[in-house]
């Protein structure tokens, strides 16, 4: 099959397997052997933030389409995924309002051949991944043809479930005109910290806030706004946010809610020799209480690490202290930007219920 007619095909052939799943009800998947199990399994690949793992099941499902022997457990890109999915499936889910990411397959599956429990256990959310191993399984197994359609058609039944509670999620407007900036400040801080988003929260809060202290200086403020960079050696990105003048890298920020420990540090400082920035200031704003506390050596919030100094900031005292250096229409504009992420269509709604918890009270 050429390219243009495979493209042809899957378009065609997804859209009819999304338009026949909106005509089905709950009663339909009664047939369904193990209804409560493969429920169970589905929820779990499909309601989160990690696109990556539906992703890879929908493009194995359009590779059983397209060859009948194909078999995702033992050679995943004999599919050609991502051209499959970059070139027809994205456009089909963008189009029926599904949330996904332009490679979303290889965000976590890249290079991989065998789609099984040893790459699942790498994976994270690691449920996600042994999910989508799991019903990827009981497909190929499936030797019954009405069983076969039935966990397909389940498949895309729930994710247009999930897709129409994303967009029709009401989120909460509270009347901010009246409020402080450290009431606003407190309410955005135990949202991130409640719903991390992978990173993205905690990253995107961080650059608006930098953004906004910088806007009217010669300095730039770098990164941040994207959803994940992936490791900065792989992505030539110098660090999560950084400063520059003149175009050059001055200063490098690497935002985290989670432990950093040695290969955390060494990442960044490797990353750093390959991109030539090893001399540049690095700061970790994170949890101080919590992340630095298997890091030997801290004084004073400082640690010298193989002959690079790298220095600690708390990420509540930094959202706090910064919001005290920015006026009110910056601290509205801040506001409107985390909402904005969070009313995404591609933000699960986990972290819409926390902006719920946050902001409704």
């Amino acid at each position: 099959m050429r390219v243009e007619e495979r493209t042809k095909h899957v378009q065609y052939w997804l859209k009819s397997k999304l338009n026949r799943a909106k005509s089905l009800d709950d009663s339909h998947f009664s047939k369904l052997k193990n209804h409560v199990s493969v429920s169970a399994i589905l929820s779990k690949l499909i309601e989160t933030n990690a696109k990556g793992f539906r992703g890879v099941v929908i493009t194995s499902l359009v590779g059983f389409s397209i060859d009948k022997h194909f078999n995702p457990l033992m050679d995943f890109y004999a599919c050609n995924p991502r051209s499959i999915f970059e070139q027809a499936i994205w456009y089909v889910l963008t189009e029926y309002n599904i949330p996904c990411g332009k490679s979303d397959p290889l965000n976590v599956a890249k290079n991989i051949t065998k789609l099984d429990l040893d790459w699942a256990k790498d994976r994270r959310p690691e449920q996600a991944a042994i999910a989508a191993v799991e019903f990827l399984t009981l497909c190929v197994n499936e030797t019954d043809e009405e069983q076969r359609m039935l966990l397909e058609d389940y498949f895309y039944f729930k994710l247009l479930q999930y897709a129409s509670k994303i967009e029709n999620f009401a989120l909460a407007t509270p009347n901010t005109d009246t409020k402080s900036r450290q009431w606003l400040a407190a309410k955005l801080v135990d949202f991130s910290l409640k719903a991390p988003e992978s990173g993205a929260t905690p990253q995107l809060l961080v650059a608006r806030l930098l953004k906004q202290i910088f806007q009217s200086g010669d300095v730039v403020v770098c990164g941040g706004e994207e959803s994940v960079f992936g490791t900065n050696t792989t992505s030539k990105k110098p660090a999560d946010i950084w400063l520059e003048c003149n175009g050059v890298p001055s200063v490098l920020f690497e935002i985290t809610l989670k432990k950093v420990d040695k290969k955390r540090l060494e990442d960044c400082i490797e990353s750093h020799k390959v991109l030539g920035i090893s001399s540049l200031p690095l700061t970790f704003i994170c949890r101080i209480s919590v992340d630095i506390g298997t890091l030997n050596d801290v004084t004073e919030n400082t640690l010298r690490y193989k002959n690079r100094q790298i220095e600690f900031v708390d990420y509540s005292e930094f959202v706090r202290s910064s919001f005290s250096l920015i006026n009110d229409d910056g601290a509205g504009d801040v506001y409107e930007s985390m909402r904005n992420f969070v009313e995404s269509l591609s933000t699960s709604i986990k972290t819409k219920d926390a902006w719920n918890q946050a902001f409704n009270d």
